[in-house]
């Protein structure tokens, strides 16, 4: 039984990265999409942050906290995948500027799919990536259906409420279907994950979060907005990569899948304090 949900693994991952990306194309619109992008200092700070400093970060931190080189690759996977999909409704929640939120999700998606299998090249040096075939898979599985999401709410517009509910239910099911294959393949990995690592994904979330603020500019909106969209990655996207290209390393998966927990619950208490602090 072990073996089948180890064999199955990353084909779950990839049906959920297909799935969100999806769903997340239903709720957007050209117009929220390039509206927002005019402010160009804000978009030009936002996208430094995201794409060259929080690699940076993960990098620094996998190298000064003691951890062993899977879970160094582990974090720093993590931090490559830029544009979450749950930002948009966590900075509407938080009382801040969503409209821009969507905007630099549907960006930071685009560039986290044209530079990422470079990244992990530089990132994991010693691993053999076949660049062009991740690239051709992250295409097909990232930018083709939130491409085709977004075309079809063009053309159906909010007629396509309920399948976007449905998505989104379905996106749920298989991150609960995900998670759980990873505790029963990976138990004894989990059991074992270092402190280091631990310690290593607290310090990176306090990080970037403090940083995405920062990056914000004047504007509390924007700040928030910022600071939401860049503390919590696109972990879909790094859970999907190290279940195929890291499969000899289960301890990348492991990291990759911890660190999207951890920052999940954290950004969740972040929004909860942004919410209260606006009232």
């Amino acid at each position: 039984m072990q073996d089948i949900l180890a064999q199955t693994l990353p084909f779950v991952a990839l049906a959920f990265l297909v799935t969100v990306m999806f769903s997340t194309g239903l709720d957007l619109t050209v117009r929220q999409i390039v509206e927002p992008l005019r402010d160009r200092r804000l978009l030009a700070s936002s996208l430094v942050v995201n794409v060259i400093v929080v690699p940076l970060i993960a990098f620094a931190i996998s190298r000064l906290i003691p951890m062993g080189e899977a879970m160094q690759i582990g974090i720093v996977l993590y931090s490559l995948g830029a544009g979450t999909e749950t930002g948009p409704k966590l900075v509407q929640v938080a009382r801040g500027n969503a409209g821009f939120a969507v905007a630099l999700l549907a960006l930071l998606a685009t560039i986290t799919v044209i530079f990422l299998p470079s990244a992990i090249s530089f990132a994991a040096p010693d691993v053999h990536v076949d660049r062009l075939r991740l690239l051709v898979k992250l295409v097909v599985t990232v930018v083709l259906p939130l491409g085709a999401g977004v075309l079809l709410r063009s053309q159906r517009g909010d007629s396509v409420q309920r399948l976007s509910l449905f998505m989104h239910r379905a996106a749920l099911t298989l991150l609960a279907v995900f998670i759980l294959q990873v505790i029963v393949v990976n138990y004894a990995e989990i059991l074992d994950v270092e402190v280091g690592a631990i310690i290593g994904g607290m310090l990176f979330f306090v990080l970037v979060f403090a940083t995405g603020y920062l990056a914000g500019g004047r504007l509390v909106e924007n700040r928030r907005a910022v600071a939401l969209m860049t503390c919590i990655r696109n972990a879909p996207i790094g859970m999907a990569i190290a279940s195929q290209v890291f499969a000899h390393e289960p301890d990348v998966l492991v990291v990759v899948t911890m660190m999207a927990v951890m920052t999940a619950v954290l950004g969740l208490f972040a929004t909860v304090a942004l919410r209260r602090l606006a009232s």
